[in-house]
C-alpha cells in the first residue's frame, strides 16, 4: 500500500466493518422502525434497511477493491495500535 492511502484504507475498513456488523444485527432479529410524523403509528423498515445496507456494504467493497487491489479483501487490520 502507498505511503498516504492508509488513513484512506482504514476509513474504507472501518466503514465496511460497521454496515456490515449493523446488517449482522439486523439479520440475526434486529429490527428498525420509523413513524411518518409524531403520534402515528410505527411501521417496520427491517428489511428494506437490510437491503439498503446490504448494498451499500459491496459499493463500500467495490470502491475498496478498485483503490487498493494489492490487500486481501477479507484483511481487516486492528482498528487501533496498541501501545
Amino acid at each position: 500500500m502507498l505511503r498516504g492511502y492508509e488513513d484512506r484504507y482504514v476509513e474504507l475498513t472501518t466503514r465496511l466493518r460497521s454496515v456490515e456488523a449493523f446488517c449482522a444485527f439486523l439479520a440475526g432479529g434486529g429490527a428498525v422502525k420509523v413513524a411518518a410524523k409524531d403520534g402515528a403509528a410505527f411501521d417496520d423498515v427491517t428489511a428494506v434497511m437490510l437491503a439498503r445496507q446490504r448494498q451499500e456494504a459491496e459499493a463500500i467493497r467495490k470502491t475498496r477493491r478498485t483503490l487498493f487491489p494489492d490487500c486481501p479483501e477479507d484483511d481487516f487490520p486492528p482498528l487501533y495500535n496498541r501501545h
